[in-house]
């Protein structure tokens, strides 16, 4: 089990490197927004030109592909790595391991096209927000601290979470997918047991299930539980967790 852990280990660095690539790429992409505040006409220091607010739209959209979709794209690419080493773990295990390459590629496409729906959330938020700061005569300074709120408190939080979740439900998944097409049965419940583990993970860290027992215990409620099935989801949001299969 302890290789299992190790990779499981690796997998929790990678999401936390992912999050740390995000906020440094969320903080450009503040820059480049403020830039084009600090372009836009002025009158007595305030927003006033309707028609460049309206066009500003192309711009934001310029800066989110280049510095958020960009950098959540080359996170997503490192997916298939991932799968690769999940893949090699599992082989040392049983001979019928097999990587379907058809849901590794489609699972990406699935997790880029979430993270992609908030920039897009992002995009009209942020417009909407240049629009009406233009049309209520805002000071530049008021535009760009509203601007600063809006990347630091909505797609930074919600991205931030996003790349955690994304990485650490593809791996379960994928882990999962191969070791149910394998046969597995049983799977034991591996991760962190710290100060931030959620009761409901605490309770089952290093407990060895049946699927039918995994169904049940994931019936009830909890804080932080998501929707989904128990081996993508875990515990739910930020779950540092993992089913780790048991072969006979």
């Amino acid at each position: 089990m302890s290789a299992q852990t190790d990779r499981l280990d690796d997998v929790i660095a990678l999401a936390e490197g992912h999050q740390r690539r995000l906020l440094e790429a969320l903080q450009a992409l503040e820059l480049d927004i403020v830039g084009l505040l600090r372009d836009a006409p002025l009158r007595d220091g305030q927003l006033f030109d309707l028609e460049w607010a309206v066009q500003a739209r192309t711009q934001i959209r310029q800066a989110i592909d280049a510095r958020y979709l960009a950098v959540v794209d080359s996170f997503v690419s490192e997916y298939a790595e991932v799968a690769e080493e999940a893949q090699a773990l599992l082989g040392t295990f049983s001979e019928f391991v097999n990587l379907d390459q058809g849901v590794l590629r489609q699972l990406q496409q699935i997790t880029y096209n979430g993270y992609a729906a908030l920039g897009d959330e992002f995009l009209e938020a942020v417009n909407k927000q240049i629009y009406e700061a233009t049309l209520t005569g805002q000071t530049f300074a008021d535009a760009v601290s509203i601007v600063q709120s809006s990347v630091q408190s909505d797609l930074a939080r919600y991205a931030r979470q996003a790349v955690h979740d994304g990485l650490m439900d593809f791996d379960r998944a994928i882990n999962a997918n191969m070791a149910l097409e394998a046969g597995a049965e049983r799977f034991v419940y591996i991760g962190p047991k710290d100060e931030v583990t959620r009761d409901h993970c605490d309770k089952y860290v290093n407990r060895t299930l049946t699927l039918d027992e995994i169904r049940e215990a994931w019936e009830g409620s909890w804080k932080g539980k998501r929707e989904g099935s128990p081996f993508v989801v875990g515990g739910g949001f930020n779950c540092r967790h993992h089913w780790a299969a048991e072969f006979e």
